[in-house]
């Protein structure tokens, strides 16, 4: 599975809306799918999911504010660890 449909079914999880219906570029936090204690679930499935840790100076609205942002985030973090 690519990290793109990854990082959109752990949102969908999170938010219950079918991962169909979310856009990449939709701010998550001002759109309220998340709430702050959302975000501490969404950090704990991708640590999870990619086997990564998340420093929490990395928890900023530019790395978590859409599911593109995300999957960008991921991917830098991915490649920092090989």
């Amino acid at each position: 599975m690519k990290i793109t449909e990854q990082v959109t079914m752990i949102v969908a999880g999170l938010t219950r809306i079918p991962a169909g219906e979310l856009h990449l570029d939709t701010d998550i936090f001002e759109s309220r799918l998340l709430t702050s204690l959302g975000l501490l679930d969404l950090v704990a499935r991708l640590e999870q999911e990619f086997k990564l840790i998340i420093l929490p100076e990395e928890l900023i609205h530019e790395h978590f504010a859409s599911i593109a942002t995300i999957i960008g985030f991921i991917d830098n973090k991915l490649a920092e660890a090989s």
